[in-house]
């Protein structure tokens, strides 16, 4: 059975025997007479790093035993020093130390349970078993990195049957033995396999990114410790980039992206008002004494507006009424017939006049790159 060194999180480096070593279809799962490798377990994931030289790709437990899954064999028997990989681990613990922390806050306040929790490569998933307000959110985010100021004792104990029928913890399972409890002195207890930070200091920081309803409850989105540094660089990066462009302070952008927005509805107000107006002089002016197909040219009008011009357009013709509105690289099209496949047709329109579309035999819609001499020439043709 292996001997676990983990209860010491900042144990990095160690010695140990290699008992077993079995090849399987994706690497070499080695077992020790001791190990400072954490295996997967209470939502954290295993430890990565190295056992002489060899890459450790993953860690966990069976029948007992802590597997490191090896991507090279080692001989039974040798000795052997594990390295595990300190940033990813310190990382790990902070975010769930920072989880124990926060939780703690949250339970002493409200009651609430952790229901669920998994911490991913990006964000730490936090559940609880009730509502929590956002101003509850807060207080307790600020008890928590208030605590992590003062760099409280977090603590690794094994009480006895008797004291922990006594004891007041935190589990999502019912235990009775050999239950590992972690304490935050004053202001958690809970029972958790995973290796954490012997102090709140080592956390850095606890943040709640957000919330939503979950269940009858509340998910908790949260970063703790480097993580949350790299996050806060980012978006803080992201916003500076924001402020640069709109030539407003930092703390200003959200205030400069609503004046953007608003500017932006008064200006689709104005195109769409001119649009009409463009619409209604284009359709008053609308004639077509032969009755045959013809091309309506327009610029700078939208599909919604074209489609109105087209509706209209069509009563005037037994073939097909095309309407077409300049675009950078072409025309934008929308063509209407009650009378002529247009379904069909529209593959051949696609293929004469370099274009891309479809529709229904009444309507479609599309887009060319044919010059307008040609595309005249076209629908001058289409009723021959």
């Amino acid at each position: 059975m292996t001997k676990k060194l983990f209860d010491d999180g900042m144990l990095f480096s160690f010695s140990a025997v290699v008992t077993d070593c079995k090849e399987t279809k994706n690497g070499f799962e080695v077992t020790l007479d001791r190990s400072a490798f954490f295996p997967e377990g209470g939502g954290q994931a295993g430890d990565v790093g190295t056992l002489g030289g060899v890459k450790v790709i993953d860690t966990y437990e069976k029948n007992g035993e802590v597997i490191h899954l090896c991507k090279s064999a080692l001989e039974v028997g040798t000795e052997v020093r594990g390295e595990i990989n300190e940033n990813i681990r310190i990382r790990r613990m902070q975010n769930h130390s920072g989880e124990h922390l926060l939780m703690g806050f949250i339970h002493q306040k409200l009651g609430y349970e952790n229901v669920g929790f998994h911490m991913g490569s990006d964000e730490v998933l936090l559940d609880l078993n009730g509502v929590i307000s956002p101003e509850d959110i807060r207080e307790c985010e600020q008890k928590a990195n208030e605590a992590i100021a003062r760099n409280v004792s977090i603590n690794i104990s094994y009480p006895a049957s008797e004291e922990l029928a006594s004891l007041s913890y935190r589990s999502k399972l019912e235990m009775t033995e050999n239950v590992r409890i972690v304490t935050i002195e004053g202001i958690d207890n809970c029972a958790c396999c995973a290796p954490h930070m012997p102090s709140t200091g080592g956390i850095g920081i606890v943040k709640v990114i957000s919330s939503e309803s979950n269940r009858g409850g509340t998910r908790l989105h949260i970063l703790c410790g480097l993580d949350a540094l790299d996050l806060i660089r980012q978006r803080m990066e992201s916003n500076a980039a924001i402020s640069h462009l709109l030539s407003a302070k930092p703390e200003k952008t959200a205030d400069a992206v609503e004046k953007l927005l608003n500017e932006n509805i008064s200006l689709k107000r104005q195109i769409t008002e001119n649009e009409r107006r463009a619409a209604e002089e284009i359709i008053s002016g609308l004639k077509n004494d032969s009755r045959k197909s013809f091309c309506i040219f327009t610029k700078g009008l939208g599909r919604n507006t074209m489609r109105e011009i087209a509706n209209r357009a069509v009563k005037l013709t037994d073939g097909a009424a095309a309407v077409f509105s300049e675009e950078q690289d072409g025309f934008g099209y929308i063509i209407a017939s009650e009378k002529l496949p247009l379904r069909t047709i529209a593959k051949d329109i696609n293929s004469v006049l370099h274009g891309k579309g479809g529709g229904s035999d009444l309507m479609i819609q599309g887009s060319l790159t044919a010059e307008r001499g040609a595309i005249e020439k076209y629908f001058s043709e289409l009723d021959l």
